[in-house]
């Protein structure tokens, strides 16, 4: 904004007094709205999640030098002052429930580990997300709904049995996925954010959850991309790459239809494109020209140029026309 200003005057060879009224036109010397709140609020969480993560870390840290019993009382004290402190602190209980959740999952870890209950990673996660859905139906704030989308996303990228985290593992393997209720899941997490207004579960005067929207997309659009890409080179499992590509396809196109517009969502739905449409590309060039490997490089290589040009060109005419509107 400073260098239009001065781009402006230059330009129109503004006198003195018209370049003070287009500096005051800008609005650059005012405090920005709601500065002192959005710090606050920003703080807390920030304050909540380093609280929360050196909780844990702390008992990770000092696991041999501490009993059992002091790390659990640790643990539940951490999840019921917390608790108990949102209940009786208005003012900062999205970040106080923010630190409850975090110890609620370390206690579950906890005793998950130490007694050995049996039970398969997913499961902790779905009764972490459980119980902290209570936390976040009480905060209804974007940031909650954020972390509670990230603990269910884990737990289901775990139940799968895709080995999401760990692809190598399941491409060597070659182990069947959950394959049709998967992806539905990834496009409820998807979709879920959207639905956070008008289920009256945001606070009143919001009007959408940015940042839960943001992750739920990056969640949803990464897990559709890597079930794609192992149906497109595992035998016998084309119909995957298909439908997830069906997938992303929808998500891009109910970005670009809802208004306002997320660019950040958009922009992952057409990346998630690419990367999926030069795949199904390379695979068949690899498949065509199986003596010319060279030349199917070269052909991928234009292909994905052409695509990430395009691409890339339409989101930045379509910002610039939004922005003009």
């Amino acid at each position: 904004m400073h260098a239009l200003i001065h781009h402006l005057s230059h330009r129109f060879a503004l006198d003195a007094d018209r370049r003070q009224r287009l500096w005051a036109l800008s609005g650059l010397h005012r405090r920005p709205d709601r500065l002192g709140v959005l710090l606050y609020r920003g703080l807390a969480v920030l304050a909540a999640l380093l609280l929360g993560a050196g909780l844990i870390f702390w008992v990770a840290a000092n696991w041999q030098d501490q009993t059992r019993t002091f790390k659990l009382h640790l643990l539940e004290a951490a999840v019921l002052v917390s608790s108990v402190a949102a209940l009786a602190w208005p003012r900062g209980r999205t970040a106080l429930l923010l630190l409850a959740t975090l110890a609620l999952g370390g206690l579950l870890a906890f005793v998950g580990q130490t007694y050995q209950t049996g039970a398969d990673a997913w499961q902790l996660f779905a009764t972490w997300a459980a119980l902290a859905l209570l936390w976040a139906l009480a905060a209804r704030r974007d940031a909650m709904w954020a972390l509670w989308l990230l603990i269910t996303g884990l737990g289901l990228a775990l139940w799968s049995g895709d080995a999401l985290l760990n692809p190598l593992q399941n491409l060597l393997i070659g182990r069947q996925a959950r394959s049709l209720l998967t992806p539905l899941g990834w496009a409820a997490i998807f979709l879920f954010p959207l639905a956070l207004p008008s289920l009256k579960l945001l606070p009143a005067g919001a009007a959408s959850a940015p940042i839960s929207w943001r992750l739920a997309a990056l969640l949803a659009l990464s897990a559709w991309c890597t079930y794609a890409l192992f149906g497109l080179f595992l035998p016998d499992q084309a119909w995957q790459y298909f439908a997830n590509l069906l997938l992303v396809l929808g998500a891009a196109a109910l970005a670009w239809w809802l208004r306002p517009r997320d660019f950040v969502v958009l922009g992952l739905a057409v990346l998630a494109l690419n990367v999926l449409v030069i795949s199904g590309f390379a695979r068949l060039m690899f498949e065509g020209l199986r003596g010319d490997g060279v030349g199917a490089v070269l052909l991928i290589t234009l292909v994905a140029a052409g695509c990430v040009g395009a691409s890339g060109t339409w989101l930045y005419r379509l910002q610039r026309e939004e922005a003009t509107a």
